[in-house]
């Protein structure tokens, strides 16, 4: 089983530990991922993950006067601004809604100030920590058909992730190196096509009775050169809950990250 630290641990253990991907000699990590949602602000949802036990892990809140989709993920039941030392990053999409990037805390490289020294800078920038591309087929109405979901996170190399900071990210930034990597410093993750079911009348994979509901969000990950070993798996339990399973080489936070971005509003509610 999982690590969890203890209720009490100190702010920095815990987001230690939602920060640093899961040990290899782990098993999938089993966690719940909530949607609360109520009345007018049912599109500035807020979220909450736990352990499958029980133990409340972090939440996140779509943030609301942004021309593109932000939310804010933080360590505390209710949703915190970034200065609060609650804060473990953010998730913002790109203005097609298509394409999203997870950051922890930091500065945006475009608001730098350009007088810093480089390596002042490069302590100060924002890290980043995965980026998520959906097949563009599938803007706007209901998804028809399971989504094209490929996702990109930092190398780990005995058990230490290589750290992704630049000033310039839109040459060496992870959605730049998800298109091109000649260096392996990332690994990259695409969803495992699910199959037509005549009788159910829908796609289907298998989650090992861990996803109960048919949903567009209901996805599996893996690896394209181990494609039956499946790192990440997400499905609806409940109109509101879903399961949440990873392994190595994915953080807690990556992996709430990346559930996160099937739950824009561009690519359609369910």
């Amino acid at each position: 089983a999982v690590n969890v630290p203890h209720f009490g641990s100190s702010t920095s253990e815990m987001r230690f530990f939602l920060q640093q991907p899961v040990t290899r000699r782990e098993q999938l990590f089993q966690c719940r991922v909530t949607r609360h949602r109520n009345g007018i602000n049912m599109f500035y949802t807020r979220f909450t993950m736990e352990t499958d036990d029980g133990r409340f892990l972090m939440t996140a809140k779509k943030q609301r006067g942004n021309k593109s989709t932000h939310y804010a993920i933080s360590m505390s039941r209710m949703p915190s601004c970034k200065d609060s030392g609650d804060y473990v990053g953010k998730l913002r999409s790109d203005f097609s809604g298509l394409g999203f990037t997870a950051y922890g805390p930091g500065s945006n490289p475009a608001k730098m100030d350009s007088k810093l020294p480089v390596a002042q800078a490069m302590q100060a920038v924002r890290e980043e920590l995965c980026t998520v591309r959906i097949g563009a087929s599938f803007r706007g109405a209901k998804a028809r058909g399971p989504r094209k979901m490929a996702v990109t996170i930092p190398r780990v190399q005995d058990q230490e992730r290589i750290e992704c900071r630049t000033l310039s990210p839109e040459t060496s930034g992870l959605a730049a190196l998800q298109k091109f990597d000649p260096n392996g410093l990332t690994h990259s993750f695409h969803n495992k096509v699910a199959k037509w079911n005549e009788k159910l009348g829908a796609y289907v994979l298998n989650f090992n009775r861990r996803v109960t509901f048919p949903s567009v969000k209901n996805f599996q990950l893996a690896a394209p050169e181990d494609p039956d070993n499946v790192i990440l798996q997400f499905g609806r339990v409940g109109r509101d809950a879903f399961n949440l399973d990873f392994c190595y080489p994915m953080s807690p936070f990556q992996a709430f990250a990346i559930c996160l971005s099937s739950f824009d509003f561009k690519l359609g509610f369910d």
